[in-house]
């Protein structure tokens, strides 16, 4: 019979394990970047790129920020910055790494979880006002303790390499959008499942599975049109010849949207991406403006190519019914981790399984503790879904260049989104399969050069 003490043991050393992998990832990345100090010759030619004639919207938009940081760089200085980009975010990561696995291990192992239990129980009695406390308390501490990390980030590195155009009151005022915007939406969440659980007991996860996919299904519609706005501005595409090929791309593609959307990305970072959103009618088209001062018509063609092309691949419905499985499979889990009382005793708290709970521990304690320990084993899911993930963007960037028969453009578009970013060129190949969702730009161009034949 498993007790409490084998259940600690084995939290701790699964946890140890995880921690152990990242750090030797991180490693063997760092070794792998430092052991490429010039171009290598398999990326010879990749940044270089014939002149391009951009339209005059550039021109239009000297007033915003400079985008192209790196754009007067030769191909040997982007790589150097790259490097050195990559190399120290690799260092702050294994700092962030184990920084955050201090917090959690005082967390879960001081006996500050019970002590905090049972000050609400004292507080506020047995009633649902307890878990949610709870909850709120034990997620909202390490996150204000892990804020640092944000700002150093965020002021130090990304504005070290260019990227930071975020001010300081900038920043709070999107913490305090943040914060209202998980209080207004998680809180109503929060005392929904736990009711649940306490009328619904046994079928608890069915009805929570439920009420979470009908929550997740709602903020596809609710967060393009009226969350996102909330932190930037999002105007129509100005009429252009920009916008009539998008639009024309759209339509010959069959790809229903309400719109293409301009983003203001350049307030808070001179990182460039493209998304769609929404579902229906409220599917938009979402462009960063950095995006369209670094890239020409031909080349934002091909990556809305590329994006209606997971669409057209099933791609957004295949990732979604696996977030769909993967949710109903954790909260059964949950389920049953909930009425196990070893895994209460293992972190300090008392169980018993006849409700009320007067002395003994919440409902949201046991949930807490499960996605606790479930999050040290999640790591290993990660090679599965990056490989699926790579393999859809594989088929995105074919899609893209089969419908608009423009491979130079797709290349070219790939390489200015690398070359802005700073992205890693030489990833070590394990570092890749768990923490990369995107094939290496190499890896891209190579399978790009493939559909010629």
């Amino acid at each position: 019979m498993i007790d409490g003490s084998q259940v600690l043991i084995g939290f701790l050393s699964f946890f140890a394990l995880s921690l152990i992998l990242n750090w030797a990832l991180n490693v063997l990345n760092r070794r792998e970047v430092l052991s490429h100090r010039v171009l290598p010759p398999s990326l010879n030619g990749i940044f270089s790129l014939p002149p391009s004639n951009q339209t005059s919207r550039n021109e239009k938009s000297s007033n915003h920020p400079t985008v192209a940081s790196n754009s007067g760089l030769t191909d040997a200085d982007r790589f150097t910055k790259s490097r050195a980009y990559t190399l120290e975010q690799l260092s702050f990561d294994n700092f962030s790494l184990f920084y955050s696995a201090l917090l959690t291990l005082v967390l879960l192992c001081s006996g500050l979880l019970p002590w905090f239990d049972k000050t609400l129980l004292h507080l506020c009695g047995d009633g649902l006002h307890r878990g949610v406390l709870f909850l709120v308390g034990v997620t909202a501490v390490p996150s204000i303790l892990k804020l640092p990390l944000t700002l150093y980030s965020t002021f130090r590195i990304e504005g070290k390499f260019g990227f930071n155009t975020m001010t300081w009151g900038l920043f709070w005022r999107d913490f305090a959008k943040e914060l209202a915007m998980t209080l207004v939406l998680g809180l109503p969440l929060l005392y929904a499942l736990l009711f649940l659980f306490r009328f619904t007991n046994s079928t608890w996860w069915l009805w929570a599975f439920g009420l979470i996919l009908f929550f997740q299904l709602g903020m596809l519609v609710v967060y393009p049109t009226l969350i996102a706005p909330l932190f930037n501005r999002f105007k129509p595409l100005e009429e252009s010849e920009l916008k009539s090929n998008l639009l024309s791309l759209a339509e010959r593609l069959h790809f229903p949207a309400a719109g293409i959307f301009v983003m203001d990305g350049s307030r808070r970072s001179l990182h460039s991406n493209a998304y769609f959103t929404g579902l229906g009618k409220w599917r938009r088209i979402v462009l960063y403006d950095t995006l369209i001062r670094q890239m020409d018509n031909s080349e934002l063609t091909s990556i809305l190519a590329h994006e209606i092309g997971h669409y057209k691949r099933n791609h957004i419905y295949k990732m979604m019914a696996t977030q769909v499985f993967m949710l109903g499979s954790l909260l059964f889990l949950a389920s049953l981790a909930l009425k196990w009382e070893p895994l209460y005793s293992a972190f300090g708290f008392q169980f018993s399984s006849r409700p009320p709970a007067v002395e003994t521990s919440s409902p949201a304690v046991g949930l807490f503790l499960f996605l606790s320990v479930f999050s040290s084993l999640s790591m290993l899911l990660s090679p599965f879904m990056n490989h699926v993930s790579r393999k859809h963007e594989y088929e995105a960037d074919a899609y893209a260049v089969l419908s608009t028969d423009d491979i130079p453009s797709m290349r070219s578009a790939l390489i200015k989104l690398s070359r802005e970013n700073l992205t890693n060129l030489t990833p070590h190949p394990w570092y890749s399969a768990f923490h990369y969702s995107h094939p290496s730009l190499a890896e891209r161009i190579k399978a790009l050069e493939a559909t010629k034949k």
